[in-house]
């Protein structure tokens, strides 16, 4: 019997991690990865890396809650002992708010963490100064959640570019795939010049498909900027800081080797990947309330990247009905945190029809 023939659309951190996983877990499969820029090009070179399903935690997000939390530890157990160096800092999140107008909000949120058992802690005065001494002195009030964690996205992908080519994996990058068709019981893809067949595909585009791509459901675009500054000696935070505020919104500052990422806005504008005053303002304002400390910082780089949002801003993961075609998308702002969990889903149901229980609610609707 001929090993399967399968292709993933999409380079970013969901196709790779399903190929990855599809590597590991079939029987000698032929898999070719296809990208109209290259790895990790998109949503995911942008990122900030962390791994904070607990910071991350939104009233009515429990699914992702809890897929967040398996996916962080499949970083742990599966991912880093495979390969190796990818950045994994483990300093713990702080949460904040900007003012005394923030504080109950932020109790709440504590509260409702305490409930579902997340092992989170209530700082208060010089608790918070002593987790994170360049704290404004402002902040009198944070949620610690010392499990949740980050990698470094920049480490991360070359990771696994240079893991999947050592298993055999083959990359099709810049090729821009311009038809995806059923034919038979297999799919044929088909690019300017060319095109071939295989006997399943993964279609994980984003929200950057190629024009003209047609997908079967709505991903909506979401605009985030970011800044890079250059650290301090002596005079950088060293643990992730998120701001929560009901008044200005929200923002985090994530120190990272050689650089600290300043984040984020989040904005539907259509497919323009631009900065805007606006929104570096609305970021920097934010982020100097908590730590005055980034004034000094010389900026090293600004950018833009669209997030692919489903209408529910849940993921998206099922298979087009009586065909070999299977869609992965809508992982929004957990592209990284998630993309353990999402490909190993995506690699379980390609080979074997089933769903892993933790991504049993993440259907399309329109199925």
């Amino acid at each position: 019997m001929e090993p399967l023939k399968i292709a993933v659309l999409g380079a970013g951190s969901a196709g790779l991690f399903s190929a990855w996983y599809l590597s590991r877990l079939s029987s000698g499969a032929e898999i070719h990865i296809f990208d109209q820029h290259g790895p990790g090009m998109g949503a995911t070179r942008a990122a900030a890396g962390m791994l904070a399903p607990m910071n991350e935690l939104e009233f009515q997000e429990l699914d992702l809650l809890h897929a967040g939390r398996k996916s962080l530890a499949l970083y742990h157990h599966e991912v880093v002992p495979a390969l190796g160096d990818i950045g994994l800092l483990t300093q713990g999140t702080l949460e904040v708010g900007l003012h005394a107008d923030d504080v109950a909000y932020l109790r709440r949120l504590f509260e409702f963490q305490q409930k579902q058992g997340l092992p989170v802690e209530w700082l208060s005065g010089e608790a918070v100064q002593a987790a994170e001494p360049l704290l404004a002195h402002s902040v009198q009030n944070a949620i610690l959640a010392k499990q949740d964690v980050q990698v470094d996205n920049l480490k991360l992908v070359p990771a696994l570019v240079h893991a999947l080519t050592g298993m055999g994996v083959q990359f099709h990058a810049p090729l821009a795939v311009k038809a995806i068709r059923s034919v038979g019981e297999q799919v044929r893809l088909e690019w300017e010049g060319g095109m071939a067949l295989f006997d399943k595909v993964l279609v994980c585009v984003g929200a950057m498909a190629p024009e003209g791509f047609q997908l079967p459901y709505k991903v909506y675009p979401v605009r985030g900027e970011m800044i890079a500054l250059r650290p301090l000696a002596g005079a950088t935070p060293h643990m992730t800081v998120r701001v929560r505020s009901q008044v200005h919104g929200n923002a985090y500052v994530v120190p990272k080797e050689g650089r600290v990422l300043c984040g984020s806005t989040s904005e539907e504008k259509g497919r323009q990947t631009v900065n805007t005053a606006g929104g570096l303002l609305d970021i920097l304002r934010k982020c100097h309330a908590v730590l005055p400390c980034l004034y000094e910082m010389e900026l090293i780089e600004t950018w833009a990247a669209l997030r692919p949002a489903s209408l529910s801003r849940q993921p998206l993961l099922d298979q087009e009905p009586g065909t070999a075609i299977y869609h992965l998308n809508g992982l929004f702002r957990h592209g990284i945190l998630l993309g353990p969990l999402m490909g190993k889903a995506a690699a379980t149901l390609m080979l074997t029809g089933k769903r892993l229980h933790e991504v049993e609610q993440f259907r399309f609707p329109e199925f």
